[in-house]
Parts: C-alpha cells; sequence; structure tokens
C-alpha cells in the first residue's frame, strides 16, 4: 500500500505519482541526513545562495558617478581678483581666521566642486597658501577670502 495519498490529485498525475512511489519510495520517506563533520548552516546564509547576483560589477558605481554633477570654475572680475589680493596682503602681516571659499577640480571627470574652509593661514607661497587644518590651496583656485 503506497504513503502518497492519491485521492487528492488529478487522474493524469496519480499514474506518474503511483510510478514515483514505485521507483523511489524507498528514499521518500528517508530521514534527512545529517552530517558529523559540518554543522548546519543558518537559516540566513542557506538562504544566501539563491539572493540575486550582481552580474554587471562596478555597474551601480558607474551609474552613480554618471550622475554626480560637477560645476565650471568661475572666473573672477578684475575688480574681484584685486580685491583678493589686497585681502590675502592683509592676511599675511595679520593671521586672523578666515573662510575661504576656493574651487576643486575632480579627479574623475570636467570639472570640480567648490568648497568652503575656516582656519588660518600658516602659510603663503609664490602660487599656493597653507592652512591650519593642513590643507594646500593654490592661489589660482581661491574664489574669495573673508575674515572671520
Amino acid at each position: 500500500m503506497s504513503r502518497l495519498t492519491h485521492d487528492s490529485l488529478p487522474e493524469e498525475m496519480k499514474a506518474a505519482a503511483e510510478e514515483a512511489e514505485r521507483l523511489y519510495g524507498d528514499l521518500l520517506y528517508m530521514p534527512r541526513p545529517v552530517s558529523k563533520k559540518h554543522p548546519r548552516s543558518s537559516r540566513d546564509s542557506r538562504a544566501a545562495q539563491f539572493s540575486p547576483f550582481a552580474a554587471l560589477t562596478g555597474y551601480d558605481d558607474a551609474i552613480k558617478e554618471t550622475a554626480r554633477l560637477t560645476k565650471e570654475k568661475p572666473e573672477l572680475s578684475e575688480e574681484q581678483k584685486e580685491q583678493l589680493d589686497r585681502t590675502m596682503r592683509e592676511l599675511i602681516t595679520d593671521p586672523s581666521e578666515v573662510t575661504i571659499v576656493y574651487y576643486v577640480m575632480d579627479d574623475l571627470k570636467e570639472g570640480g566642486d567648490i568648497r568652503t574652509e575656516t582656519c588660518r593661514i600658516r602659510k603663503t607661497g609664490n602660487n599656493f597658501l597653507k592652512t591650519d587644518t593642513g590643507l594646500t590651496i593654490p592661489l589660482e583656485d581661491i574664489l574669495d577670502i573673508r575674515r572671520t
């Protein structure tokens, strides 16, 4: 007598179920084997093997990089350049705390970003200035300096 109940199956499946029972009946009702060497995996780790994978490695990063916006470097007027020079000369003799607005070129694509730093100027060179925060800013990238 079979252990499966074939009464609830449609007629066309009854024959297939009886054949499966005849061929594999001894295996169908055996207890699940348990390894003595390997501990049972957690439910999460067993499920992880069926989770989707990234077939195109780096694709998400490429999309994010394409969507990231950069800005063009603003051009200063002659008046703004003169004001910036005056402020720089004053700060060399009186190194008080300042807010510097400067432009940073993007390493990955055309354009860049405008950043602001509040700090003290520690050193100036022919074409750069160094801040007490360890930042080195090229003079040509400075857009504005104001005392705070």
